[in-house]
């Protein structure tokens, strides 16, 4: 679970914000094209014509030194006593110190919110056939009678990005694990229909997996410590990810109290809201 073993994270003197985030190629459809929706929400296989600009990433600057320290320090504390008041500050020095701020943390994982947006669209396009490619990929599907787990397979290896960086592998893992989470919340669940409630799940679960698994990455093996019991730090990894993943679906409830029916430009912008000011709660306990 997580990509904590991978790596040990960035270094100081770094860019907060890698040039090649752009370059990562997320949510494309089996067609080998990418559903969009139009003006009116509708998915369509059209460019974004609506003649306003993506917004632009944060201007990047270099990480300091010693960057995660307090981060680590309190994680640590987290993981060997299970206290959430050091859970919160340690994503709150990660998000502050870490990353520069939560609005550059939120614009590093850019990558993510953009995949959990093609992955809402795409199962809205599934329910709703209005892809043609996406509709011929589920007709191919349920013609082998698949099961749910089947289902989820398939989904992440549609949308999953091909490459193999830590980027890459932490969204196919963030799909995997968020689908399997539905299912076990709903084990009837229908994965090629989700009713709208359903898709706002998905995105809260795939989010708060994506926010730990970055964290991890770039932190490092904090649950993996030789002092540390294995089963130990397997229920402190999942207390996290439940943690996070509530909070992600708190301010998620919030957004959408004010756009309920959002277009894809409109959700573009509030699941990067969303984690932004996750992570502001986060830093707001410092």
């Amino acid at each position: 679970m997580g990509t904590s073993t991978s790596s040990s994270g960035p270094g100081a003197r770094v860019a907060f914000d890698p040039p090649w985030l752009d370059d990562i190629a997320v949510a494309a459809s089996p067609g080998g094209e990418t559903p969009q929706p139009d003006e009116q929400g509708a998915l369509s296989d059209g460019d974004n014509d609506s003649g306003q600009e993506a917004p632009s990433a944060a201007t990047s600057t270099i990480a300091p030194p010693r960057r995660f320290v307090a981060a680590r320090r309190n994680l640590g504390t987290y993981v060997r006593s299970g206290d959430a008041t050091n859970l919160a500050r340690g994503i709150g020095h990660y998000s502050r110190t870490g990353m520069g701020g939560a609005s550059k943390a939120a614009s590093r994982m850019r990558a993510s919110t953009k995949a959990g947006v093609g992955l809402v669209s795409f199962l809205q396009a599934a329910r709703d056939r209005t892809n043609e490619h996406v509709s011929r990929w589920v007709e191919q599907l349920l013609a082998s009678n698949p099961t749910s787990e089947d289902v989820a397979d398939a989904i992440v290896k549609a949308l999953a990005p091909a490459g193999g960086s830590a980027d890459e592998e932490s969204l196919k893992d963030s799909m995997a694990l968020a689908l399997s989470d539905l299912i076990m919340m709903q084990p009837d669940i229908d994965l090629l229909n989700l009713t709208d409630m359903d898709t706002w799940t998905l995105l809260q679960l795939f989010l708060g997996h994506e926010v730990c698994n970055r964290l991890e990455f770039d932190i490092g093996q904090f649950f993996e410590s030789a002092r540390l019991d294995p089963e130990l730090g397997v229920r402190r990894e999942l207390e996290m990810r439940d943690f996070v993943k509530n909070e992600v679906g708190v301010q998620l409830t919030k957004l959408r109290e004010k756009t309920s029916n959002p277009t894809k430009q409109q959700l573009d912008t509030l699941v990067q809201d969303a984690v932004r000011l996750t992570f502001e709660v986060y830093e707001g306990v410092l």
